[in-house]
């Protein structure tokens, strides 16, 4: 066996002196539990950001399409900009619907709201399976239909019922002609269509949308050949991004293409930011249990000093000196990490399968604890965290053994 490892070891798993406590033993039980600690938090930490990403973007599943191609300017895409023969051959798309989106004005028993209409084609149930969303009524957009599924957060708003089938909605759109007109009614588009439903799905999108067959919207805009977007759904095994790509080859790079998370790219961005700044203040703890560490393995240098002069006469080098104690180091971080990630691993089972922490709130959600969800990159990442700490705080007192050792 290596040598200054073997030593190393013994050091590890000292025993009290006879008559009083180790303080070595004390500072070095410290500075393991740091570690474990450290670790464990960060495993935990780190696995409940997971949660509620994996969980948020589940919801933001049944109402995102795979792949959504916008115009890079303006609002509108005419049908004829679009080589739907091309289009139609690229291997992967399981199914694709147009859908036409534009701000407008909601008036229902006399109260009203700004919200955005999106009208969508029939297909648009194959491309996101928005009918799971579904709350209370029903969703019909066929062509020619009347009805339309509104927002929980709009519904709210305005007192919908969608039971009442003798309220209908009104929709207000600015005409599309530019004059000054003197009577502000006939400055607006109206029609009149029967909220039959009332979906949800995160609160910004409740908030928001009301959504309506494709030839209604387009009727009510006066832009019966375009739609704002093309939302696609991919089929099982086939590459998004590879699909990305022969899209824009085959448009020319004429429009915007974006997979599911770039359509949310400011809410993975947030995610992803307060993930990096929990990370980083947990990483403190980790830094007081290497500063506990660096005093332990100077106290045990100084401790150990007869020891390594006995050694030295026995033909102990100078780098061998050195490698005692960054073994001792090592062995330190090293516990304390695998300690921690197991600890926290199983905190996190425990809180997957028996949910022992409760969110407040939660008879108004869909879930009744922290979601949690193990990340096994953020596992490897927070081993090596540790052990990478665990070898900086052997450095100054490897260096110091030295000096004892060529003294």
């Amino acid at each position: 066996m290596n040598l200054p490892l073997k030593i190393a070891r013994r050091y590890f798993f000292s025993k009290k002196r006879e008559g009083g406590i180790n303080l070595i033993n004390i500072i070095s039980g410290i500075s393991l539990l740091g570690y474990i600690v450290g670790a464990a938090a960060l495993i935990i930490v780190l696995s409940v950001f997971n949660g509620f990403e994996s969980l948020f973007a589940s919801f933001y599943t049944n109402f995102d399409s795979d792949i959504r191609i916008t115009p890079i300017e303006g609002k509108h895409i005419r049908n004829d900009e679009i080589n739907w023969a091309a289009f139609n051959k690229i291997e992967g798309i399981e199914t694709y619907a147009r859908v036409i989106e534009e701000n407008v004005l909601l008036r229902y028993n006399n109260q009203q709201s700004i919200a955005t209409l999106k009208g969508v084609d029939t297909n648009y149930v194959k491309v996101t399976h928005y009918d799971s969303i579904i709350i209370s009524g029903y969703v019909d957009v066929r062509h020619d239909s009347i009805y339309a599924i509104v927002g929980q957060g709009l519904a709210y708003q305005l007192s919908i019922d969608p039971n009442n089938l003798f309220k209908p909605l009104a929709i207000y759109v600015p005409k599309r002609e530019t004059q000054t007109l003197i009577n502000a009614e006939n400055a607006f588009n109206k029609s009149l269509v029967m909220p039959s439903g009332v979906f949800s799905v995160q609160e910004d999108v409740d908030n928001k949308y009301v959504i309506c067959p494709i030839g209604f919207a387009q009727a009510l805009l006066e832009k019966e050949n375009d739609f704002s977007a093309i939302e696609i759904r991919v089929k099982k095994g086939y590459s998004v991004d590879k699909i990305k790509s022969e899209i824009a080859q085959i448009t020319n790079n004429a429009f915007t293409i974006k997979n599911r998370f770039e359509q949310r790219d400011a809410f993975y961005k947030v995610m992803r930011s307060e993930k990096a700044i929990s990370f980083i203040i947990l990483f403190f703890i980790l830094l007081i249990a290497a500063s506990n560490t660096i005093s332990s393995l100077y106290i045990l240098v100084m401790e150990k000093k007869r020891d390594l002069l006995l050694f030295k006469s026995m033909g102990l080098t100078e780098d061998m000196a050195k490698g005692i104690f960054r073994y001792e180091g090592l062995l330190i971080a090293v516990a304390g990490g695998i300690i921690g990630i197991v600890l926290g691993l199983l905190l996190c089972f425990l809180q997957e399968y028996f949910g022992l922490i409760a969110l407040e709130g939660a008879s108004q959600v869909s879930f009744s604890a922290y979601p949690v969800k193990v990340n096994w990159e953020d596992v490897i990442i927070v081993f090596f965290t540790v052990v990478i700490l665990g070898f900086l705080t052997t450095v100054y007192p490897a260096q110091k053994a030295k000096q004892v050792v060529s003294d």
